[in-house]
């Protein structure tokens, strides 16, 4: 049974945004590449995602912030550049969970290598998950890392996630390899809400639900 569903049209445009004590989550903006490609190619940032060659240029990441752009206009992703409040406002990293083919509610995110070992993506990973679930009928989100990335298992860790195992991903850019995935389950806000988020340009009065649809 595959699950269908879309975000609702509150996210649908671009002034829809997440504060948390020390960030914003804000849609991508096209601007947005020319910093990101100061190191989304770095092999230390490319080499542990499943689809970011090593040496992106500006275009290909621009190219890939339309794409999200567009997700996040039909409701089927919540896509968001990570920005300090503090200091000049530019994009320090992405994060954003998206709908796959199978239903699934999957959870990806980059940081700028400058800023790793600060619990700024914790930050923003509890942020968005509370508000996904806050936003949608879904049940549980997902999330799959390769064993030796020790700092995104512990952002995952640290946000609730539970390790389900390892197995067996393919990639166009990275062939095949072993990944450890995760799981965070609705029943398990707790960690959540130490997020303490802000919901802008409104907070909703009550849990948004979405229906899911059996197709």
């Amino acid at each position: 049974m595959t699950l269908s569903f879309a975000f609702p049209v509150l996210t649908r445009d671009e002034v829809f945004r997440i504060e948390t004590p020390r960030l914003w989550l804000r849609w991508p903006r096209l601007e947005d590449a020319a910093v990101m490609a100061k190191w989304v190619g770095l092999p230390e940032v490319a080499e542990m995602t499943s689809s970011f060659p090593v040496g992106m240029t500006s275009a290909e990441i621009g190219e890939r912030l339309q794409r999200q752009r567009e997700a996040n206009t039909l409701g089927k992703a919540l896509g968001f550049a990570v920005v300090l409040k503090r200091g000049d406002r530019q994009a320090v990293g992405m994060v954003g969970v998206g709908l796959r083919s199978d239903g699934v509610l999957e959870l990806g995110y980059h940081l700028d290598p400058g800023h790793w070992n600060k619990g700024l993506m914790t930050e923003a990973v509890r942020a968005l998950a509370a508000q996904a679930f806050e936003l949608s009928a879904v049940e549980a989100i997902h999330a799959s890392v390769k064993p030796a990335n020790a700092g995104s298992i512990r952002v995952l860790e640290k946000s609730g996630f539970v390790a389900q195992g390892e197995n067996e991903h393919e990639s166009l850019v990275h062939g095949r390899y072993v990944v450890r995935s995760f799981s965070l389950a609705r029943s398990r806000p707790s960690s959540l809400l130490a997020a303490q988020l802000r919901f802008h340009p409104t907070r909703m009065p009550g849990p948004a639900r979405i229906e899911a649809l059996a197709s």
